[in-house]
């Protein structure tokens, strides 16, 4: 028995420590809205300018958004000074009109790669600004999203 808990102990520690994950945050909005005015910024330190890394982001949503996608706007601040901008469609419903990704109680989650194998080009504070390019001043129906930096 004490062998099996030590091989969990250690199997956990490795585990973790293998984490590669740089940051995993979510900005939440309240009650179900995404103001259009509202920008999100997710900040990040940056050490190792040899590595990629990942980025991704995921939006959480109800039953009640009333869109097939979610169109914004992604920038990333680069600690050397660089900005790069690009404009994404998130798909969110299939042809048929029924939304995709986990359903999670009453909120629907879905995972959208942004950049994959980016490189920076300089160490420090990165950033990642997320607009909200839908035509319309409130959206509803979207709990939060977040966004995910792995390092490759």
């Amino acid at each position: 028995m004490k062998r099996f808990a030590l091989y969990i102990l250690l199997s956990t520690l490795l585990v973790s420590c293998g984490s590669r994950v740089i940051i995993d945050q979510q900005k939440t909005f309240k009650d179900k809205k995404w103001q259009n005015s509202q920008i999100l910024t997710y900040a990040f330190m940056i050490s190792d300018t040899a590595a990629r890394y990942d980025i991704s982001a995921t939006v959480k949503h109800f039953d009640n958004y009333p869109f097939d996608r979610v169109q914004l706007s992604f920038i990333i601040d680069d600690p050397s000074g660089e900005k790069r901008a690009t404009e994404h469609d998130l798909l969110l419903r299939n042809k048929e009109g029924r939304f995709l990704g986990k359903k999670i109680r009453d909120t629907l989650k879905m995972d959208f790669a942004i950049r994959n194998q980016y490189r920076f080009k300089a160490a420090g504070l990165a950033k990642v600004t997320l607009i909200n390019r839908l035509p319309y001043p409130v959206t509803d129906g979207i709990g939060g999203i977040s966004i995910i930096v792995r390092k490759k």
